[in-house]
């Protein structure tokens, strides 16, 4: 809106009311201007603070009279937008001035208005004529006269008549609403119910029960319940219709619903501050906090993670083995295409003949994208590869059982690609070069696989998360007297819908499985499930992996240690993430907009987390001792939330510092669908990553 006159008040000091008792006179077009006042608090040192603002159209001005300065009119203080937060009134009257030439001046000017002779105009006679039975003549806030018929709970601006009553007859649509309306009605509790002053009034237009708006920010309300605005006072009041009472309390504000992370544990409650941060208070120590206290619930807030002493030390003392060879360049350059990875990292890595070379710094381009490497795009390599690499379709892995997602050797991959052997030893030296460098490998093995590059045996105990049916009937051999069912030293093999016998010993289809020799039997079937029959792509594997890292280096690990040093944590701890993060740029942890964040991200199921953890640091997975160790370009990196543009952009990350540039939004809704389009809609890098 362009300004046209603007005018000061003088500064009031020492009070919170008030009391300027000063006039103003403007020169407008009634038509097209609009009087605005805005009230600020003086502040000398920086920018004044915004109190309120009262704008008011012209066309509700009504012109001077004996009266017109004898009576005032409240007018409520109301927002900028929907972060202010503003209450109170300003008390004043406005009137047009200047007598009946001035209120002609300014008609003539408007096509709307006509001139009429004053000496033959009659004067506005008010209509005197009783109202029909039922009806009620009342005034609104803007002076304006209205007539409400208690007999259809209607209103409307002309007045009634006795000869033709505005009564619906009882049909159509209107009469259908009003017994609609009707049914849908609640009584209200003596107890609950709004004052006097609200109660018993005919609720009229624009002050019907609804529910809460989209992005007001406690959220929306408990089922059953509805809010409503009494028409005398403007105050909110709440409607259970489960109770069939009302109360002037927020039920958001207590704990008297179950929100979308479940209950609060017992003898806590939420309460909202009012700046709008929510709080809990803990009725047990009496004391409060900010954090939400169903963090630590492992069905909300995740799995803690397994902090190991005895792993941080071992791992302290396998990097400080790994030291950077002194005759190779300083960076290791990698061009490829997002379309074609799998080919062209295969190419580029297995052309190299001095495998030291992958142990420089790691410098890799997506083509077609501007992007520097500072190991943002290099943990996005890692993690576009392995889901490449590792994919069941290409026939180098598959699936250790139908319902088992963990990946196993496919036996049958060299007839899948002549080139298996080779790919095998490719996918040995990523490894390498991923726990080399630091990074981690988005696939999760069989058990049995990380004790063969560990050189432990295998037990039959871990048949059991593989495949639980083999399991079971091996145990069962184990029990009991296997005589019964003339087993053999041989096993059936099924591959492309032809089953060979396979001999476990020489002649071993002709050497029955007793109770004497039945422990043999179970140690050669598990040899053979596990290693014998993937013997050769094990070994394929495990050379490019020595290449980088030696196999005896990985010795000091166990089987879970090693599944978490290439593959991080799979369950993501809200409450050590929350607790291993930094802020910048005016945001803090207790800041409205980082408990909405923290708020989304429990909300978040596992696969979103790690979606949006993998947005922002360029992988999925958590290192082993959680967070707190997370890796950035210079090292250790703490997850990081800066302030940054405006509620209209999107969410933005730096991988390479485990930076997430989050907008100030305006209420938690708008942050949840905001981070959740830029984490489900977001690919490739411009920039510094």
């Amino acid at each position: 809106m362009e300004e046209i006159l603007s005018k000061q008040t003088k500064t009031r000091k020492k009070t919170l009311n008030p009391r300027w008792n000063e006039s103003f006179t403007f020169r407008v077009n009634h038509g097209t201007n609009k009087l605005l006042f805005e009230v600020f608090d003086e502040n000398k040192v920086t920018r004044d603070d915004f109190l309120g603002q009262v704008q008011i159209p012209l066309y509700i001005v009504l012109p001077e009279n004996a009266n017109t300065w004898n009576n005032h009119k409240d007018y409520i203080l109301r927002p900028r937008s929907s972060k202010s937060r503003v209450k109170g009134f300003l008390r004043m009257t406005l009137a047009y001035t200047g007598g009946a030439a001035l209120q002609s001046s300014q008609m003539a000017d408007d096509p709307d208005w006509e001139m009429v002779d004053s000496e033959t105009a009659s004067p506005r006679q008010e209509d005197t004529t009783p109202l029909p039975p039922g009806w009620e003549e009342r005034t609104d806030a803007n002076g304006r006269v209205f007539f409400l018929c208690h007999n259809t709970r209607t209103t409307q601006w002309h007045r009634p008549t006795a000869a033709a009553p505005d009564v619906p007859q009882r049909s159509g649509s209107q009469y259908d609403r009003a017994r609609a309306n009707y049914q849908a009605r609640r009584l209200l509790s003596h107890e609950d119910e709004p004052p006097a002053d609200g109660a018993g009034e005919t609720v009229v237009q624009g002050h019907q029960p609804h529910d809460a708006p989209f992005d007001d920010p406690l959220g929306p309300l408990p089922a059953g319940w509805q809010m409503q605005k009494a028409p005398s006072t403007g105050r909110w009041f709440f409607i259970n219709h489960n109770t069939r009472k009302t109360t002037w309390d927020d039920p958001r504000k207590h704990n008297t619903q179950v929100d979308e992370l479940g209950p609060l544990p017992a003898n806590w409650e939420k309460r909202v501050h009012e700046d709008g941060r929510v709080f809990f208070i803990d009725h047990t120590t009496k004391s409060t906090q900010w954090e939400d206290p169903r963090i630590n619930i492992a069905s909300v807030g995740g799995e803690p993670v397994p902090y190991s002493r005895d792993y941080k030390r071992k791992y302290d003392l396998f990097k400080s083995h790994l030291k950077k060879p002194s005759n190779i360049p300083n960076r290791f350059e990698l061009k490829l295409s997002r379309n074609s990875i799998l080919e062209d990292s295969f190419r580029a890595i297995m052309s190299i003949t001095n495998p030291d070379l992958l142990k420089a710094r790691l410098w890799i381009e997506f083509k077609g994208e501007v992007g520097l490497d500072y190991g943002g795009v290099a943990r996005e390599w890692f993690f576009l590869l392995s889901r490449e690499m590792f994919n069941p379709y290409y026939g180098l892995f598959e699936y250790s059982a139908t319902d088992n997602y963990t990946l196993q050797i496919n036996p049958d991959s060299g007839i899948c690609n002549e080139q298996h052997l080779d790919y095998f030893k490719f996918i040995g030296r990523v490894a390498g070069m991923a726990v080399y460098h630091g990074k981690l490998l988005d696939a999760f093995f069989i058990r049995p696989f990380y004790k063969m590059m560990l050189q432990k045996p295998i037990t039959l105990n871990d048949m059991e998360p593989v495949d639980s049916e083999y399991y079971n009937s091996l145990i069962w051999i184990k029990d009991n007297d296997p005589e019964d069912l003339e087993l053999m030293f041989a096993v059936d093999d099924e591959s492309f819908g032809q089953t060979r016998t396979i001999p476990l010993l020489p002649n071993g289809a002709d050497l029955a499985v007793t109770n004497q020799n039945k422990e043999q039997y179970i140690k050669l079937i598990i040899d053979y499930r596990f290693i014998t029959r993937i013997e050769k792509q094990m070994n394929s594997f495990k050379a490019g992996f020595s290449e980088l890292i030696p196999l005896n280096m990985v010795t000091i690990f166990d089987a879970n240690e090693l599944e978490l040093l290439l593959g991080g944590l799979t369950e993501i701890s809200v409450a050590d993430w929350k607790r291993n993060s930094a802020y910048r740029g005016g945001y803090y942890d207790n800041h409205i907009v980082i408990q909405w964040f923290w708020k989304a991200v429990l909300m978040f199921d596992n696969e979103m987390r790690a979606r949006l953890l993998q947005f922002v640091t360029g992988t999925s997975r958590v290192p082993m001792n959680g967070f707190a160790h997370l890796y950035g370009s210079n090292g250790p990196q703490l997850f990081t939330i800066e302030k940054w543009g405006t509620p209209a952009a999107l969410p933005r990350s730096h991988t390479c510092f485990n930076r997430l540039d989050l907008p100030p939004y305006d209420s938690f809704y708008t942050l949840r669908e905001k981070l959740r389009t830029a984490v489900e809609n977001t690919q490739g890098f411009e920039g510094v990553d």
